[in-house]
């Protein structure tokens, strides 16, 4: 599928035995929905599953921080047409997975059952929604369907590419030469930064912004379910707004990725003294990630004062008859959900300002040398 030869095998082995526990994954559940309910095997394959898709989780976080270490170490190369489709089902099949744990997480925890990671008890929480529990079990069935669909296709299309090869049509990587002048370096410097900081801040933003997502979901449902019980209307509308900037964000963060080739091709193109404009996108992301910081925020702090206001209104030792001042699980949700997106638009703010310094910076050393060498 990866016609560069100088690609790091531990990629490769990483994702082929992920995608290996994602089979494992679809079969014991499979199985699980097909034996009776009386079935004595049913606890072992149910904590089986479970294992399973946590320990695939974990080989899908490794994935993440293994690509962040290869665009550190300036792993630029150019894709061709197959590889950028591979890039894209490997994609839908990570998105596709987090949705399945994610659902069948929460799924179990809103039925009250406990989570064990090969025979080890994890933190023990009752959500006690039966409704909203069997609701999960039905986008977790759906995520199932999708992550089988993707994986037979992504290893249809690479047994397509291994047995009809594309014509050859030359060397696909980029030999990136080594820099000979002091211009060329202070060029070289300022792609390395961004393409690690740009990568950093996509995949963490991608990563935070999947999972928020999924849970404002699960909080809209049960804030539809049962509306007058939830009470953190304002809190989940602030969210909502907080997760739009957060996706236009993480488009900006792309963009910082794939500019790092381009600043080491074309450097005249970014830092001469002409081009005072041509970072305009780092400032625009940093300005939405303030933007979407500030939403988060109000309903950070909106969430917390809906917590203290029914924490205050519970006397000790009495009865607590009126619904609306019981702490649900959901406004923990929505508290959850904003403190994560105002960390990922703080990331993002942070990306930006560091960025926008070291390019200046560099603009500034690069006329200087390039003066000098006239």
């Amino acid at each position: 599928m990866d016609s560069n030869p100088r690609r790091n095998i531990a990629a490769i082995a990483l994702f082929w035995i992920f995608l290996v526990l994602c089979v494992g994954v679809l079969g014991v559940g499979w199985s699980l929905n097909n034996l009776p309910a009386e079935d004595q095997t049913r606890v072992y394959l149910a904590d089986l599953h479970v294992s399973l898709g946590l320990s695939a989780a974990i080989l899908l976080l490794a994935q993440f921080l293994l690509g962040a270490a290869l665009l550190l170490a300036g792993a630029f190369e150019i894709r061709s047409g197959r590889q950028t489709v591979a890039l894209w089902l490997r994609r839908l099949i990570y998105v596709a997975f987090l949705a399945l744990v994610i659902s069948g997480a929460l799924a179990l925890a809103y039925r009250g059952e406990q989570i064990f990671f090969w025979a080890y008890p994890l933190p023990y929480w009752n959500g006690g929604d039966r409704l909203l529990a069997d609701l999960l079990k039905t986008v977790h069935g759906y995520a199932a369907y999708a992550l089988a669909g993707l994986i037979i296709a992504y290893i249809a299309f690479t047994l397509f590419d291994r047995f009809a090869p594309a014509a050859p049509a030359g060397s696909r990587a980029v030999e990136v030469p080594a820099p000979t002048t002091i211009a060329a370096m202070i060029a070289d410097g300022l792609s390395h930064s961004f393409g690690f900081f740009g990568a950093t801040a996509f995949w963490l933003q991608l990563l935070l912004g999947v999972v928020s997502a999924v849970l404002l979901v699960f909080g809209y449902v049960g804030h539809t379910v049962s509306p007058d019980a939830s009470g953190f209307g304002d809190a989940i509308y602030w969210a909502t707004a907080a997760i739009g900037l957060l996706a236009l964000t993480t488009i900006f963060s792309f963009y910082y990725m794939k500019t790092a080739a381009r600043i080491r091709n074309r450097p005249e193109h970014y830092l001469s003294h002409q081009r005072g404009m041509s970072f305009w996108f780092v400032g625009s992301g940093g300005f939405f990630n303030v933007l979407g910081a500030l939403a988060s925020f109000v309903g950070v702090g909106l969430s917390v004062a809906l917590l203290i206001g029914k924490t205050v209104s519970q006397p000790p030792g009495i009865a607590i008859t009126d619904p609306v001042k019981i702490i649900r699980a959901l406004d923990v949700f929505v508290l959850l959900v904003n403190f994560s997106l105002l960390f990922a638009h703080f990331v993002g703010l942070g990306v930006a300002a560091w960025l926008m310094i070291s390019a200046l910076k560099s603009r500034h050393q690069y006329v200087v040398a390039t003066e000098a060498g006239k």
